[in-house]
């Protein structure tokens, strides 16, 4: 068996390889691994897609305040509620001269910093701000996509009144990261707060990357920290399961099995008394939204952890195994019509914009037999107001546009076996 660093960078040339296409299928094909031509979506498809992304930039446009904002000027969460709209409209190829993104970051800038959602969000804007737009058209998954700027180039371009946010937005998000080492709505003042939950976390992480890639600093005991609590928001144990898994290289699509267990993450760590004694019992069931929250999450703590080569023994075995684990429950519950495993199926709009960061995150095409991009798409596609353009109001309609453009940037490395 090779040696742990040596299996870290045959991951690392693998997900290079599904996201570039970098090795001959004749090269590929050595390993006994059966292959089938990946064909590009359909010119129909595309073409619908850039159609549906278009309607939602001009429902969002039309719901946008003369201000600049977009809902309740008055809300707690004011600066989430334009930041991502905004961050929707950037990602679809919005000019950032438009008169509608000038308006919206003058909004931003006059408003206060706090909520990790809404902290989390502007940096994440800030960050679209400065990144090379995608071709309208570019809605295949497993393609070479677009150049990543390095974070020391962005930083260079950004403004001094943008530099100043993501820094003030950094140290925000930093002091909200409370004793238990995730986040919750704001930052705590208690000595030894401990509450969080699953989809604050998932928002400060995405805060945190998006400061990274605007070229400031996280030290590695932040990711590390973060890495080792969320883990007990997903089952320890979990009934085995086959997790099929396919790898797209220059064209082809390489299939492959894994053994893997079912387990899903949840919402808070918070337990009930069971038939199996006291606290045997998940308090908040698990979800389709929590699980592509909670492998999204390990996958930017890995990425970060990457960065500073402290990725080491324990910790890249247990996220190894987390991410995994947490995508097999995906592919045993996969749906695009509901949030698996919510009682109420609650929340759609949101795990559909979950689907794509953990798709995007995690570096997969497919969810066992399921091309997860294109059945959420055609879902979209179907459900889009013809006459308005989106999906219900400004939350529903940026959630929207961001599956469609599958607007998260791929990690640099994500460790998914040995």
């Amino acid at each position: 068996m090779a040696p742990p660093a040596t299996r870290i960078c045959l991951g690392a040339a693998l997900l290079i390889a599904l996201c570039c296409g970098a090795l001959a299928p004749e090269a590929a094909a050595k390993g006994g691994k059966r292959a089938e031509k990946v064909e590009r979506y359909p010119a129909s498809f595309r073409l619908a897609v850039k159609e549906a992304i278009d309607g939602g930039v001009r429902r969002l446009q039309d719901l946008q305040a003369v201000q600049g904002h977009w809902g309740n000027p008055a809300h707690a969460q004011a600066m989430g509620h334009t930041a991502l709209p905004l961050l929707a409209l950037l990602k679809a190829g919005v000019d950032p001269a438009d008169a509608c993104v000038k308006r919206a970051l003058k909004a931003l800038s006059g408003m206060k910093m706090q909520r990790v959602y809404s902290v989390a969000l502007y940096l994440m804007v800030i960050q679209a701000r400065y990144q090379p737009k995608l071709d309208a058209l570019d809605t295949d998954v497993g393609t070479a996509r677009h150049a990543r700027v390095k974070p020391k180039d962005v930083r260079a371009k950004l403004s001094k009144e943008h530099a100043a946010a993501v820094r003030q937005g950094l140290d925000y998000l930093l002091r909200a990261q409370n004793t238990s080492d995730l986040w919750s709505y704001d930052v705590l003042t208690e000595p030894k707060a401990i509450d969080h939950d699953l989809s604050n976390t998932q928002y400060g992480l995405l805060g945190l990357r998006a400061a990274v890639d605007c070229g400031f600093k996280v030290k590695a005991p932040v990711w590390q920290a973060a890495l080792r609590a969320l883990l007990k928001h997903q089952d320890t144990k979990g009934p085995d399961i086959e997790f099929k898994k396919k790898v797209v290289r220059d064209g082809y699509a390489y299939a492959s099995k894994e053994n893997a267990e079912l387990r899903p993450f949840h919402y808070t760590i918070q337990r009930m008394d069971g038939p199996l004694g006291k606290q045997t019992l998940w308090a908040k069931p698990a979800t389709g939204s929590m699980t592509t929250a909670g492998v999204a999450c390990m996958a930017i703590c890995q990425e970060g952890l990457w960065r500073t080569r402290k990725f080491k023994g324990a910790d890249r075995k247990k996220s190894r195994d987390s991410i995994r684990d947490g995508l097999a429950w995906m592919q045993k519950n996969f749906s695009v019509t509901a949030n698996p495993g919510h009682p109420n199926k609650a929340h759609h709009m949101y795990y559909l914009y979950g689907l794509e960061r953990m798709g995007m995150l995690a570096g997969v095409r497919w969810l066992g037999t399921h091309d997860w991009y294109k059945e959420g798409a055609d879902l979209l596609l179907q459900r889009q107001d013809v006459v308005r353009g989106g999906w219900g109001a400004h939350v529903g309609t940026a959630f929207g546009i961001l599956f469609l453009k599958r607007a998260t940037r791929g990690t640099d490395i994500v460790v998914l076996t040995d």
